[in-house]
């Protein structure tokens, strides 16, 4: 049976994995290769990616997933929502990208066959800022794909405060175990189809 994480548990889920010969490299590594695998699996041609990227480490997740699109072939671009002072992990993944993939600005985002919400993730708590906000609002309207990692941007995994204007996905993707606010029938409705997917 799939676990139910807190942000606190999974946090001393990731310090475990690490302290027993993992990484938090390999696990971000991983969550964002098992996503793009899935993904992968949903789709029978080429699709346009863009990922929304934050400063934190579910960034990081949105970046690999990048990365992993554009080596199979298909056209991917990332927009840095926040600004380009991420965390190291991120950083290196920035680094890593090929040059196929596009770095956009926030004001001028295409409309894309898929958008990937990285930007927030389990640790976020309150309302979005207002830019993101309107970002969000305008992506919900497209008719694109969107997918959440972990949790969509501007909901609380703890205890399930639904902000203004939250990232409304098809699909979220939950690593390693789902949060509480997964089981919350007001947040399912944001998270689309819940997919628990292993890191470790």
């Amino acid at each position: 049976m799939t676990p139910v994480y807190t942000v606190a548990q999974m946090r001393a889920w990731e310090d475990a994995a690490v302290a027993t010969g993992g990484s938090y490299a390999a696990l971000m590594e991983n969550a964002g290769a098992r996503a793009a695998a899935d993904l992968f699996s949903r789709f029978e041609t080429a699709q346009r990616l863009l990922v929304l990227c934050g400063k934190g480490n579910n960034g990081g997740d949105g970046l690999v997933l990048a990365r992993h699109w554009a080596e199979a072939g298909w056209p991917a671009a990332v927009c840095l929502l926040l600004g380009e002072n991420l965390s190291p992990l991120s950083a290196a993944n920035l680094a890593n990208l090929p040059p196929s993939v596009q770095q956009l600005p926030p004001e001028r985002l295409p409309e894309s066959d898929v958008v990937v919400d990285a930007v927030f993730g389990t640790g976020y708590s309150g309302e979005l800022p207002a830019a993101v906000a309107a970002l969000m609002r305008q992506i919900n309207r497209q008719s694109g794909c969107n997918v959440a990692l972990d949790m969509p941007s501007g909901i609380n995994s703890d205890h399930g405060h639904i902000a203004a204007d939250s990232f409304c996905a098809q699909i979220t993707y939950a690593f390693q175990a789902f949060k509480p606010a997964h089981k919350l029938p007001e947040v399912q409705a944001y998270c689309g189809d819940i997919v628990c997917l292993d890191i470790a």
